[in-house]
């Protein structure tokens, strides 16, 4: 699936930016939501690590680049 930022909700959305700020706030991030996230294919939990996806990271960028325009 190919998520955009209008698919997330403001909590989600939150929980996206908290994982790409890595632990400890990773860490805050309630199971729902990482489990939705990674479902849409944002965010990814491994050895009991939560991270933001390679996809995540793109959508950051993106909406951090038009906020600038």
């Amino acid at each position: 699936m190919n998520a955009g930022r209008a698919d997330l909700t403001a909590e989600e959305w939150e929980a996206l930016q908290r994982l790409n700020r890595g632990a400890p706030e990773a860490l805050l991030v309630p199971a729902t939501i990482l489990r939705r996230l990674t479902e849409l294919g944002l965010a990814l939990e491994r050895a009991g690590q939560r991270r933001v996806s390679d996809r995540g990271k793109a959508l950051i960028l993106r909406h951090k680049d038009a906020k600038r325009r």
